[in-house]
């Protein structure tokens, strides 16, 4: 969706002195004009402040003189495009009009200029640029003139400035990392009033040369294939099955579903000229095509269809156990894990927080002594344990031959890890960890269902994992079993953004997770945001509501509402699962991972 994006020249003298050569750090803003002409309405003259008088101190005789000077000072490192300008006596302006207004404003269309802001661009950030803005705040004192700043700005650099906002650079001192260059593009006016060879090398990279057509040399073909299957559409552009995105290229597919007409871009699973489907599932059947973009034209591949036939899931196949991998902190960063006793019987559960045995796998970061505590639904301690072997003998043996029993690896010795090995009644429950000295520290937190044979009447179910999700090996990774002669469903959720709202308001959860799943190494499916497709959110929201799970923050005012959290209805065969949890651009904050198990 195309929508305005500000970017803001501030108020402050820049003196800056670099003793070593500049290396060319320009910051792109990711989009571009087509090839052509940018033509602007220069309205300056006919929005013109009451002072100074004309001419002005470099003897330009109007303001529009001033910002064709500017917009000259691109003109000649610009190859694919070239500005061009008319000067206009109105005095009113629009932002979507599809005209690059460059006026003088007490106002960004109505909303204040704040007291650092000289110039302001407001920009179409689609793919490929249709409108840019340029309003400069008249409540300044201005004027025009070379060398140092003055106590009345020039209008002539902090114009060059935003012109090069126009074409689609931004500012290098805020870039991520900041970038340490003389440029014109920086975010403070300084004493640099013309184009340095950092602003030079932004415009050539990107209207330097003509841009290569993309051509479509491999077309994907249609495939069918069972649930659970595998599946892979591709193509080749310009004899390239490897091509990346850039900010001259963009390349995306696009989807259907069965029955569908209406075809929308699939941006949270598109690995460019490839979409695998490791696990395929009913919802990835449709139509799909590629699209190769460039800022001068859209070129599509054929339309192709995968079939997706579905499988029987068998009624005994159940969630044997859960265990999640992540840093246990203290306070709202307390590793928890939630889960369900259903049937009409007690069941027995064994409970581990495992932390130095962690030791064994090399594990840095590993948390010292974590103590667990079991809770029930009213938040009522129902057992706590802080050292495992520091139970009666009788316990311990227990917990030894029960933890073989589940297949679990054994836990050394006077380890200080936690285990708790208890029968509850049906009903909801967590497991949380602490520490004596409030440290924090990697764990695995586990639990496992302990009867043998399993019973689908009495289940361990719906299990829920929060923590801390950082970054590299410190994203929350949350391991499954499913044990049983057949495929399974299950809605698996990623949750970030809606706990930041009530009735939860937790003020560092993480702001857009990112869920992956894989089976061993191999990446199975992946997802960024549960609104895409748009057509899986009412089955989304049905199985939410099928399984008793609360529902999802959905951001309003667009059609049809969207989520940041990441979700998926998952068909699995019988085996070992991890769901990873991270966040998008590595992102931090509390997450929520949780597993329930579909209703037959």
């Amino acid at each position: 969706m195309s929508r305005a994006g500000l970017d803001a020249f501030w108020l402050g003298l820049v003196l800056t002195t670099f003793g070593a050569p500049l290396g060319h750090a320009f910051d792109l803003v990711g989009n571009s004009w087509p090839s052509g002409t940018i033509p602007l309405r220069l309205q300056l003259d006919a929005t013109r402040p009451a002072n100074p008088s004309l001419p002005l101190l470099d003897t330009s005789t109007s303001w529009n003189a001033v910002a064709t000077a500017a917009l000259n000072e691109w003109n000649p490192h610009l190859t694919r495009v070239q500005f061009t300008s008319t000067e206009s006596t109105v005095t009113t302006a629009a932002f979507g009009n599809r005209v690059n207004n460059v006026l003088f404003s007490t106002t960004v269309y109505g909303d204040p200029f704040d007291d650092r802001t000289l110039a302001i661009t407001l920009s179409s950030t689609a793919f490929r640029k249709t409108e840019a803005d340029v309003l400069v705040n008249t409540t300044k004192s201005w004027n025009s003139y070379r060398g140092n700043s003055r106590a009345a700005l020039d209008l002539r650099r902090v114009l060059i400035h935003e012109f090069g906002h126009v074409l689609g650079l931004d500012h290098p001192d805020q870039a991520v990392p900041a970038q340490a260059v003389a440029a014109v593009m920086n975010s403070t006016i300084g004493n640099l009033d013309t184009l340095a060879a950092d602003d030079r090398a932004g415009a050539a990279a990107l209207y330097g040369t003509a841009i290569v057509r993309p051509v479509i040399t491999t077309q994907p073909t249609s495939a069918t294939v069972n649930v659970t299957g595998t599946a892979r559409l591709s193509v080749a552009v310009n004899d390239s099955a490897t091509v990346l995105g850039s900010t001259l290229y963009d390349y995306t597919w696009y989807f259907a579903p069965t029955g569908a007409t209406t075809f929308e871009p699939l941006f949270t699973i598109n690995s460019s000229t490839r979409l695998d489907f490791n696990l395929a599932q009913l919802g990835d059947a449709g139509r799909y095509f590629f699209s190769a973009s460039t800022p001068d034209e859209t070129v599509n591949s054929n339309t192709v269809t995968l079939t997706v036939n579905p499988v029987a899931v068998s009624p005994s196949t159940q969630l044997v156990n859960v265990a999640t991998r992540g840093v246990a902190g203290t306070g709202a960063n307390a590793m928890i894990v939630g889960f369900s006793i259903s049937g009409s019987k007690p069941k027995q559960v064994l409970l581990r927080a495992v932390g130095p045995g962690l030791a064994a796998f090399n594990v840095p970061g590993r948390l010292a002594d974590p103590i667990l505590t079991l809770k029930s639904a009213d938040r009522t301690d129902l057992a706590t344990n802080d050292n495992w072997e520091q139970q009666t003998a009788t316990t311990a043996s227990n917990i030894a031959a029960v933890t073989a029993r589940v297949g679990a690896f054994a836990l050394a010795p006077g380890s200080r890890d936690a285990v708790i090995l208890t029968t509850l009644a049906p009903g909801n429950y967590t497991a949380l960890v602490s520490s004596p000295n409030n440290s924090s520290g990697v764990i695995i937190l586990e639990a496992y269902d302990t009867d043998s044979p399993l019973d689908p009447a009495l289940k361990l179910a719906n299990l829920a994992s929060r923590g801390f999700v950082g970054t590299g090996a410190d994203v929350i990774i949350a391991g499954f079993l499913v044990s049983g002669p057949g495929p399974k469903t299950f809605l698996i959720r990623a949750i970030g953004p809606t706990l930041l709202q009530a009735p939860f308001n937790l003020a560092g959860a993480l702001r857009d997770p990112y869920l992956k799943i894989f089976r061993g190494d191999t990446l199975l499916r992946e997802l960024d945001d549960w609104d895409s497709p748009a057509s899986a959110q009412a089955s989304l929201r049905a199985a939410a509501a099928r399984v008793g799970a609360f529902a999802l923050r959905e951001v309003r005012g667009t059609f049809p509402p969207t989520g940041l959290d990441a979700v998926m209805l998952i068909t699995l065969p019988p085996g070992n699962y991890t769901a990873q949890m991270s966040g998008l651009d590595d992102g931090t904050g509390i997450g929520l991972i949780e597993v329930y198990e579909m209703p037959d």
